[in-house]
């Protein structure tokens, strides 16, 4: 006999409070997909959309889900030991394990600190209402197998945690051992103490359909974490979506705490940050098939509870680095949507270096955006009884260093749509809509610049009010790449706007604004007298390429500057 674990679906205007059908194991989803916008070397289309702020839908999810069996409990192994006290199970050697029906009790992990185990999920439900329902005291390593083509449910159904005690597991699935879960079979994890699937060492992800609901952390692996490939679903409807906390030196002497996603499909719900690594994190293909990441915090999730307490939800936050080479990522977010720490002191030496690097893929961001930075908004719709507030979010924050050098980058709607210190774009495609800046260069580390050598950058902002399209609180350079950047037209607040010390240059490329900006030109740099700032579309002509744009508003001037043909 089987017992179906419903499956909820929601697509509202209002945060669900999920903690206790998450103790009934309750499963939900959504599709993975990211927009992308591309500048060909034929004809370009960008952006200029209106930047207003609308309410969010809060969203669920439906990709991987599981049934319960109710058939007898057996465990095999050929190769290993175990005793049995019950309902718990405690493994004591190296060696595989096979785990089929219905346990209300627990698999305990506890052999030698060199021995590899495996456990091979053949059509296994596993409860436990005490403790951890899969246990890990002691292992070198321990893989978890869903096998092909079968169902597997862990449940952990104790009360949510109020104090720490080390006598219990953190997680439905708690390890002290490097811990993999992989096969090709489908796993639902639920915890609603505190974590879903926490490893105090390595964690890694590999071909399986797993999902993980968890009141705190949904996944979480002290040293790290890699997804490999399969089809992964993180919720957290009071914490965050996947996490990485140590950062102490590996047996390479590298600093621990990165998260790497090189391949599959994986969607985070987190009430607060979707993915937080206290080290690096890293997009990449390690295959032919590259990542999709998708990620709603706050009350894009629709699994956040209503009375949830978070301090951050970023869409994915670092410490260290944050690397986009490959893939697609989408982030819906109540906080930035990209976020880097300068200055955290790690405890294998250094600092956090504030950096945000993309190289490749398409990156989409759209983050909550008031109107006005001082009066915020609330996290969700109707608000949450006044316990948090936005207070300006930026699409992209570096807090010291932002390159983009590659890959197409979509901020669809933030306070600020790009934020660093130092600010520098080599190549790639980005479009920014911003409520405030479209890209600002703050205070920081050094003096303040923006450096553009390459690609195409499409700015929008309104053209009036306290916003600029880009603001350098120090100075902006360009000597290539195409520029199209929109603001007011006035002196206080403009298309393209510098510090007073600072000095706005051209010596390559080309640079379009509508609005005002005062521009230095230099080598063979012309200006260009052009009608391009009506509202609507419009198409210019840059050493015989055409680019195509869209402005939402219209702007009070057009001025040119180009090392190039213009037409």
């Amino acid at each position: 006999m089987k017992r179906r674990i419903v499956i909820f679906i929601v697509v509202a205007l209002v945060c669900l409070s999920l903690v206790g059908m998450a103790a009934c194991g309750s499963i939900g989803s959504n599709s993975n997909g990211a927009s992308s916008g591309s500048n060909g070397n034929d004809t370009a289309s960008s952006g200029g959309t209106d930047t207003s702020t609308s309410t969010a839908e809060a969203v669920t999810d439906t990709s991987v889900s599981a049934d319960e069996t109710t058939d007898e409990f057996t465990i095999e192994t050929e190769d290993g030991a175990y005793t049995q006290s019950g309902t718990v199970y405690t493994i004591s050697a190296a060696g595989t394990y096979t785990l089929s029906g219905l346990l209300n009790g627990q698999i305990v992990v506890e052999a030698g600190d060199e021995d590899a185990v495996e456990l091979d999920l053949n059509g296994t439900t596993i409860v436990c209402d005490s403790d951890s329902p899969i246990k890990i005291l002691s292992a070198d390593s321990v893989d978890i197998s869903a096998k092909k083509d079968t169902e597997n449910v862990i449940k952990d159904t104790r009360s949510t945690k109020s104090v720490d005690n080390d006598l219990y597991g953190e997680g439905a699935i708690y390890a002290k051992a490097d811990l993999k879960l992989k096969g090709n079979g489908t796993l639902v994890v639920t915890g609603t103490y505190n974590n879903g699937v926490h490893t105090t060492k390595d964690l890694t992800i590999k071909n399986l359909s797993l999902k993980v609901t968890a009141y705190n952390n949904a996944i979480k692996g002290n040293d790290s974490i890699t997804v490999e490939s399969g089809t992964v679903v993180a919720i957290s409807t009071n914490g965050d979506g996947i996490e990485t906390s140590n950062t102490d030196a590996n047996k390479n002497g590298e600093t621990r705490g990165d998260i790497v996603i090189s391949g599959g499909s994986v969607a985070v719900y987190a009430a607060g940050d979707g993915i937080q690594a206290a080290h690096n994190f890293e997009l990449s293909a390690s295959g032919e098939e590259a990542p999709a990441l998708t990620v709603y915090t706050g009350s894009y999730s629709g699994y956040t509870a209503s009375n949830a307490s978070t301090t951050s939800y970023k869409g994915i936050k670092v410490q260290n680095e944050l690397n986009v080479v490959a893939g697609s990522l989408t982030i819906n977010s109540y906080d930035d949507g990209l976020h880097a720490d300068y200055g955290t002191v790690f405890t294998a030496g250094g600092n956090g270096q504030g950096t945000i690097n993309i190289s490749g893929g398409t990156t989409t961001l759209r983050v909550y955006s008031p109107t006005t930075k001082t009066s915020g908004g609330r996290m969700g719709p109707g608000g949450w009884g006044g316990q948090q507030s936005v207070t300006g979010a930026d699409g992209i924050h570096a807090d010291y260093k932002l390159n983009i050098s590659g890959g197409t980058v979509n901020v669809d709607s933030a306070y600020e749509g790009l934020e660093g210190n130092l600010i520098t774009i080599s190549g790639g495609t980005t479009y920014v809509s911003a409520n405030n800046d479209g890209i600002n260069a703050c205070s920081g580390q050094t003096t303040p610049l923006i450096t553009v050598s390459g690609g195409y950058l499409d700015v929008t902002v309104s053209p009036s009010g306290d916003t600029d399209g880009i603001d350098s609180n120090g100075s902006y350079q360009q000597t290539g790449g195409i520029v199209i950047a929109r603001g007011p037209n006035n002196q206080n607040m403009a298309a393209l706007d510098v510090d007073e010390r600072g000095t706005a240059t051209i010596s390559g490329g080309t640079l379009v604004v509508l609005g005002y900006a005062n521009v230095q030109t230099s080598g063979s740099v012309r200006t260009y007298s052009l009608s391009l700032h009506s509202s609507g579309s419009h198409t210019i002509t840059v050493d015989g390429t055409q680019y195509t744009f869209s402005n939402a508003y219209a702007y009070g001037r057009t001025t040119v500057y180009s090392s190039v043909t213009v037409s």
